[in-house]
Protein backbone atom coordinates (compact mmCIF):
# COMPACT_ATOMS: atom_id res chain seq x y z
CA UNK A 1 0.00 0.00 0.00
CA UNK A 2 2.86 2.34 0.81
CA UNK A 3 4.44 1.73 -2.63
CA UNK A 4 1.13 2.50 -4.38
CA UNK A 5 0.88 5.86 -2.62
CA UNK A 6 4.46 6.76 -3.54
CA UNK A 7 3.86 5.68 -7.14
CA UNK A 8 0.79 7.93 -7.34
CA UNK A 9 2.76 10.90 -5.98
CA UNK A 10 5.61 10.29 -8.43
CA UNK A 11 3.13 9.96 -11.31
CA UNK A 12 1.42 13.25 -10.39
CA UNK A 13 4.76 15.06 -10.09
CA UNK A 14 5.93 13.75 -13.48
CA UNK A 15 2.60 14.74 -15.04
CA UNK A 16 2.76 18.24 -13.56
CA UNK A 17 6.38 18.95 -14.46
CA UNK A 18 6.11 17.46 -17.95
CA UNK A 19 3.12 19.68 -18.70
CA UNK A 20 5.10 22.75 -17.61
CA UNK A 21 8.30 21.76 -19.41
CA UNK A 22 6.59 20.53 -22.57
CA UNK A 23 4.23 23.48 -22.91
CA UNK A 24 4.50 25.27 -26.24
CA UNK A 25 6.25 28.31 -24.85
CA UNK A 26 6.86 30.06 -21.59
CA UNK A 27 7.17 33.73 -20.76
CA UNK A 28 9.01 34.53 -17.53
CA UNK A 29 8.21 38.02 -16.28
CA UNK A 30 10.70 39.56 -13.87
CA UNK A 31 10.84 42.74 -11.77
CA UNK A 32 7.19 42.58 -10.63
CA UNK A 33 7.08 45.26 -7.91
CA UNK A 34 4.12 44.10 -5.81
CA UNK A 35 1.24 41.62 -5.40
CA UNK A 36 -1.66 43.91 -6.41
CA UNK A 37 -3.65 43.36 -9.60
CA UNK A 38 -3.00 41.16 -12.61
CA UNK A 39 -0.38 40.56 -15.27
CA UNK A 40 -1.71 40.64 -18.82
CA UNK A 41 0.31 39.01 -21.60
CA UNK A 42 -0.66 39.47 -25.24
CA UNK A 43 1.05 37.74 -28.15
CA UNK A 44 0.89 39.18 -31.67
CA UNK A 45 2.17 37.55 -34.84
CA UNK A 46 1.91 40.40 -37.36
CA UNK A 47 2.39 44.14 -37.66
CA UNK A 48 -1.14 44.41 -39.08
CA UNK A 49 -2.75 43.27 -35.82
CA UNK A 50 -0.15 44.55 -33.33
CA UNK A 51 -1.81 46.19 -30.31
CA UNK A 52 -5.35 45.59 -31.62
CA UNK A 53 -7.08 44.26 -28.49
CA UNK A 54 -9.14 41.48 -30.09
CA UNK A 55 -6.51 40.32 -32.56
CA UNK A 56 -3.80 38.90 -30.31
CA UNK A 57 -3.07 35.24 -31.13
CA UNK A 58 -2.90 34.49 -27.41
CA UNK A 59 -3.97 36.38 -24.30
CA UNK A 60 -3.11 35.30 -20.77
CA UNK A 61 -4.21 37.08 -17.57
CA UNK A 62 -2.75 35.89 -14.28
CA UNK A 63 -2.99 37.03 -10.69
CA UNK A 64 0.20 38.88 -9.98
CA UNK A 65 3.01 37.63 -7.75
CA UNK A 66 5.81 39.91 -6.57
CA UNK A 67 9.21 39.18 -8.07
CA UNK A 68 8.86 36.70 -10.91
CA UNK A 69 5.85 35.21 -12.67
CA UNK A 70 5.86 32.23 -15.06
CA UNK A 71 3.27 32.35 -17.84
CA UNK A 72 2.90 29.18 -19.94
CA UNK A 73 1.60 29.67 -23.47
CA UNK A 74 -0.71 27.12 -25.05
CA UNK A 75 -1.62 28.42 -28.51
CA UNK A 76 1.72 29.34 -30.02
CA UNK A 77 5.06 27.55 -29.85
CA UNK A 78 7.39 29.04 -32.46
CA UNK A 79 7.80 31.75 -35.06
CA UNK A 80 8.08 35.51 -35.18
CA UNK A 81 5.99 37.18 -32.48
CA UNK A 82 5.85 40.32 -30.38
CA UNK A 83 4.93 40.06 -26.70
CA UNK A 84 3.24 42.85 -24.78
CA UNK A 85 3.09 42.59 -20.98
CA UNK A 86 1.56 44.97 -18.51
CA UNK A 87 0.84 45.02 -14.81
CA UNK A 88 -2.83 45.92 -14.45
CA UNK A 89 -2.33 47.19 -10.93
CA UNK A 90 -5.93 48.29 -10.31
CA UNK A 91 -7.50 45.29 -12.09
CA UNK A 92 -9.59 47.37 -14.52
CA UNK A 93 -8.37 45.49 -17.61
CA UNK A 94 -6.71 48.53 -19.16
CA UNK A 95 -3.16 49.86 -19.31
CA UNK A 96 -3.14 53.39 -17.96
CA UNK A 97 -1.15 55.75 -20.15
CA UNK A 98 -0.21 59.39 -19.97
CA UNK A 99 1.15 61.96 -22.37
CA UNK A 100 2.78 60.50 -25.53
CA UNK A 101 1.54 57.00 -24.64
CA UNK A 102 3.83 56.75 -21.57
CA UNK A 103 2.42 53.91 -19.39
CA UNK A 104 1.54 54.67 -15.77
CA UNK A 105 1.55 50.97 -14.79
CA UNK A 106 4.31 48.39 -15.18
CA UNK A 107 4.83 47.33 -18.80
CA UNK A 108 7.27 45.60 -21.11
CA UNK A 109 7.75 44.38 -24.65
CA UNK A 110 9.71 41.46 -25.99
CA UNK A 111 13.17 42.17 -27.35
CA UNK A 112 13.80 44.59 -24.43
CA UNK A 113 12.05 47.21 -26.56
CA UNK A 114 11.28 50.51 -24.82
CA UNK A 115 9.32 52.71 -27.22
CA UNK A 116 9.72 56.47 -27.37
CA UNK A 117 6.20 56.87 -28.75
CA UNK A 118 3.65 54.48 -30.25
CA UNK A 119 5.14 50.94 -30.16
CA UNK A 120 6.13 49.14 -33.38
CA UNK A 121 5.85 45.42 -34.07
CA UNK A 122 9.20 45.32 -35.86
CA UNK A 123 11.04 46.65 -32.79
CA UNK A 124 9.36 44.21 -30.36
CA UNK A 125 9.49 41.16 -32.65
CA UNK A 126 11.44 38.09 -31.55
CA UNK A 127 11.81 34.57 -32.87
CA UNK A 128 10.07 32.23 -30.42
CA UNK A 129 11.89 28.89 -30.32
CA UNK A 130 9.96 25.84 -29.12
CA UNK A 131 11.01 24.91 -25.57
CA UNK A 132 13.08 28.07 -24.90
CA UNK A 133 11.60 30.48 -22.34
CA UNK A 134 11.34 34.20 -23.08
CA UNK A 135 12.40 36.52 -20.25
CA UNK A 136 10.73 39.92 -20.02
CA UNK A 137 11.53 42.51 -17.36
CA UNK A 138 8.74 44.89 -16.36
CA UNK A 139 9.43 48.64 -16.37
CA UNK A 140 7.67 50.94 -13.91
Amino acid sequence: MKNTFIQKIVFLLVLFFSSVVLSHGTVIITNVEHDKGYIDVKIYDSKDTFLEEGKAVEVVRKKVKKGELVVPLSKIHEGQIAIVVYHDEDGDGKLKTGFFWRPKEGFAFSNNYQPKGPPKFSKAAINLVHGEPVFIELNY
